[in-house]
């Protein structure tokens, strides 16, 4: 019971940095897009660093527990789950996590995005059960194969750990108390790569991968009988980060309904419905391969996740091409300021 309670509180940190951070895939491709710079980008690349920091010392510590890890293949249709995902996600205007967050924050638009994805998960699950559409198909991880030199990955791990947490701890605002820092209505990107990779690596030693895209998968494809439903942990685990964004928005003062339906609403539709096939083709998404699939070294997981880049420059290119609408992300002092959507201002009247 008292790894239980840890369990769940790990996740409301794990939902509250989140949302307090505002990482998102999307705009970390936009940032680049926009402003050539990749703040988020590093931040998600801390984020793995901070789960190896806590895995490959535990790994030293018990190799046996690093063999037999699952993974999944690195196929095709893996690589284009990611692509669907991300170009889903650019139309959508979010990732797994800015979705979520968003939701929590009253943003009916991320209702119409969230029945899309059920529609694409079943769009899925039908082809897979006329055989139409292989489903993934798991493989050993590789992170097995660094348990040779596990002793000194272990150690450069705990080092920058060190040097990371101390660089973090100096470098904040001294003139705020801690519960200010806790509190703060934005979290730097560094301060949130640490809160996610942290409780994110005890999370995934503690009961295995848990993402919540991936839960919410099952969850459509148990209410259709086409696969077991998860485990009561995952779902216990889903509702604990969605509870720790709504903590987030709730005491920063940021929580507005607004859920009065728009046309523009078919737009997140379609971008969930994308997100749904993605997630279940590739499995999982932007957040299962941060979190695990990419520190377990899973096979699929990096082609995947950069195919899901991909798919994001793309969908946004899509999205000014058609809509005329441009995203513009501004990251000042490794803190996220805003995301700004524009839409050109119609010619001057002669």
């Amino acid at each position: 019971m008292a790894v239980f309670i840890l369990a769940i509180v790990l996740a409301l940190i794990l939902g509250f940095a989140s949302h307090r951070a505002s990482v998102c895939t999307v705009r970390a491709v936009a940032e680049v897009m926009s402003s050539r710079r990749a703040s988020m980008f590093v931040s998600v690349g801390r984020s793995v660093l901070w789960v190896w920091a806590i895995a490959l010392p535990f790994f030293w510590l018990m190799p046996s527990a690093a063999t037999g890890i699952a993974g999944w293949q690195l196929t095709g249709m893996a690589v284009l789950g990611g692509f669907a995902f991300g170009l889903g996600a650019a139309v959508n205007g979010g990732c797994a996590y800015s979705t979520m967050a968003r939701l929590v924050d009253g943003d009916g638009r991320m209702l119409a995005a969230i029945a899309g994805f059920a529609a694409g998960v079943l769009v899925f699950a039908t082809l897979a059960g006329s055989n139409l559409v292989a489903r993934p198909a798991p493989s050993p991880a590789l992170i097995d194969t660094v348990l040779p030199w596990s002793a000194a990955l272990a150690a450069l791990m705990l080092l920058w750990a060190l040097y990371e947490a101390v660089r973090l701890w100096r470098t904040r605002d001294r003139r705020a108390r801690l519960v200010d820092l806790l509190l703060a209505s934005r979290y730097r990107l560094s301060t949130a790569a640490l809160l996610i990779g942290l409780p994110g690596a005890l999370l995934f030693l503690l009961f295995g991968p848990f993402g919540y895209t991936a839960t919410f998968e099952l969850v459509i494809e148990g209410s259709l009988g086409t696969r077991p439903w998860p485990s009561v942990t995952r779902w216990v685990l889903l509702v604990a980060v969605l509870a720790g964004m709504l903590a987030s928005t709730v005491q920063r003062g940021s929580f507005r309904i607004d859920w009065r339906p728009r046309l523009a609403w078919l737009l997140n539709a379609a971008g969930g419905a994308l997100m749904g096939f993605g997630t279940a083709l590739a499995p999982g998404g932007n957040d299962a391969l941060v979190l695990y699939g990419i520190p377990i070294l899973s096979p699929y997981a990096l082609p995947t996740y950069a195919a899901l880049a991909v798919g994001v420059a793309i969908g946004l290119l899509l999205m000014r091409a058609l809509f005329g609408m441009e995203v513009n992300v501004e990251t000042r002092n490794d803190t996220f300021i805003a995301d700004t959507w524009t839409r050109p201002l119609p010619p001057a009247s002669p």
